[in-house]
């Protein structure tokens, strides 16, 4: 036979009100967290991948103006 405790009320309920938003919100903060850590790693690979495309046409843009120097001038 259990006892059902009586209804909080008062300053108790306000207390376990409060700290139950406290704990959602503390449970968002983390969701957010990983959302913008995952989102900052895809931007920077992003970057990567246009600075490494950048890097390799520049790279055969210098082979072909090397490549026009060696065979003389037009």
């Amino acid at each position: 036979m259990t006892e059902e405790s009586p209804a909080k009320r008062g300053d108790a309920a306000w207390k376990q009100e409060r700290d139950e938003i406290s704990k959602r919100n503390a449970d968002a903060h983390r969701r957010a967290q990983g959302e913008r850590r995952s989102r900052d790693a895809f931007a920077a690979a992003a970057k990567r991948d246009a600075v490494d495309r950048e890097a390799k046409q520049l790279h055969e843009l210098n082979a072909r103006i090397a490549k026009g120097r060696a065979s003389g001038p037009r």
